[in-house]
């Protein structure tokens, strides 16, 4: 069976794991204390301001803080991880 992956593996397999940790624990360290902030939270701080610039554009959440995009964030940092681990399913397959 090698190179054939379940559903599981791909909506919950340990590259999804290691990919969201990747996105999200770096800068939800970095949120708690800033001199945990690492160069590791980049990727996920890029994600967390794109997400900001689009929410001040629509104006139903334009009036909310920072804390209205956390969950947000998180939904997006794992299907990047589901595409992540697909891709990497994907390569090791050939």
């Amino acid at each position: 069976m090698k190179g054939e992956y379940t559903a599981s593996e791909l909506v919950a397999g340990p590259v999804v794991w290691i990919s969201f940790a990747l996105l999200v624990f770096p800068l939800a360290l970095g949120a708690i204390d800033t001199r945990l902030m690492t160069p590791l939270a980049l990727p996920g701080y890029v994600i967390f301001v794109l997400m900001t610039v689009v929410g001040d554009v629509l104006p139903v959440v334009r009036n909310y803080g920072f804390r209205l995009y956390w969950l947000p964030f998180l939904l997006v940092c794992y299907g990047i991880s589901v595409a992540i681990a697909t891709g990497y399913y994907a390569l090791r397959r050939r």
